[in-house]
């Protein structure tokens, strides 16, 4: 059922960073270039195909890398044509600051929108329709961000401070009555765009960002969308996420990694904008946006642990326990209904390691009192 000619990244072809073994070994100024095409599969969006090309530049002692282009295409069977470009420039100008920016181009033929605080299970009748729940879109945005050291440890540990400016627009087309989102008429559905400024903060204490073991992860930050600089709404978006890694051992090591977030908003947000849970990067097992409201809270846990491994192709095999816990909910929602109302999911995972141990292949089967979801993609999901 799934063939991999090269990768489909984490968040739909995120590419991962050189591993730092390979970071570290780069001291001389050097260009290395990568293509990956691809195949896989996604509950979602079905079949993947597309392809990624990334370009690394290395100079001297500079870490993680002096500069970082990635840039992907892919089309599913569900519908999606998607461009992707990211570039990552730390010390830029050669000063102590890292300049990140990303640019997005989409048009989806089964987006999909199950209402604003629709928390019952959905009735088999309108789940299995092929229209009701499911929308055309097209979308484009960009997000430029600064980010500057604050706290540095002799450990490596660090307290970076962040700003940030958003650009995002989507406009439903090609629909009709019989679909939800045009019943319902949520904010947004005639096409709109947000324009933002934010900043918050970010902690790194992990031993390894793509494959960790010990350590944390937070990061805290607020966004601001205004009409004074053209967006169509005026909305305030406050979003936490906090990781925490431990290992020990029971016949072999095993890491329990957790992710705890939030995201809170007010003021006037489009449907598009707004905290939503579902899907293979949120909680897997219940589709792609299948809860939203004004807010989110989502745990996620995972138990993980490498097999065996073959070192004549250096590669290692393991597996992967998980259960995803949330909801949305909407603003001045008293404790015990959120808690009171929790959804949860579970399943399994199955993991494989080629080449180096941050490269990363992964098979996620999710379970939820609705259906169940399969996602193949590369790297952990936290």
């Amino acid at each position: 059922m799934l063939f991999f000619v090269g990768l489909i990244p984490n968040s739909l072809l995120q590419a991962q960073a050189p591993s730092p073994s390979a970071q570290i070994a780069a001291q001389q100024d050097s260009i290395e270039f990568a293509f990956l095409p691809a195949i896989a599969y996604d509950s979602d969006l079905g079949v993947i195909a597309g392809g990624i090309a990334s370009r690394y530049h290395y100079r001297g002692d500079m870490k993680p890398f002096y500069s970082f282009l990635n840039m992907y295409g892919l089309i599913t069977t569900k519908g999606l044509i998607s461009v992707f470009v990211e570039y990552d420039k730390p010390h830029i100008f050669g000063s102590d600051k890292r300049f990140y920016t990303e640019t997005f181009v989409s048009r989806f033929t089964g987006n999909q929108y199950y209402g604003i605080g629709n928390y019952g299970k959905l009735p088999d009748a309108l789940k299995d329709s092929s229209d009701y729940y499911f929308y055309n879109s097209f979308s484009l945005g960009f997000d430029i961000m600064l980010r500057k050291p604050w706290l540095q440890k002799a450990s490596g540990k660090q307290l970076d401070v962040y700003g940030k400016a958003v650009f995002e627009y989507e406009t439903p087309w090609g629909n009709d009555d019989a679909q939800l989102l045009v019943a319902d008429q949520p904010k947004g559905i005639n096409g709109s765009h947000i324009s933002a400024l934010g900043g918050g903060v970010v902690w790194e204490g992990r031993n390894n960002e793509f494959n960790p073991t010990t350590g944390t992860y937070a990061r805290a930050g607020a966004e601001i969308g205004s009409k004074l600089i053209a967006s169509s709404y005026n909305y305030l978006l406050l979003e936490t996420d906090t990781r925490a890694y431990t290992s020990f051992t029971l016949l072999r090591e095993i890491t329990f990694a957790n992710r705890l977030s939030f995201k809170h908003t007010s003021g006037t947000v489009p449907y598009w904008k707004m905290p939503a849970l579902g899907g293979g990067d949120m909680m897997r097992g219940y589709p792609e946006y299948r809860f939203r409201d004004d807010n989110s809270v989502l745990l996620n846990s995972e138990l993980r642990t490498w097999l065996f491994e073959i070192p004549s192709i250096t590669s290692k095999f393991g597996v992967s326990l998980f259960t995803d816990i949330g909801r949305t909910f909407p603003n001045g929602e008293s404790v015990d209904t959120i808690v009171n109302d929790l959804k949860y999911t579970y399943g399994f995972g199955i993991t494989a390691s080629f080449f180096t141990e941050d490269f990363i292949l992964r098979t996620d089967v999710g379970f939820s009192e609705e259906e169940y979801g399969i996602y193949v993609t590369a790297g952990y999901l936290f």
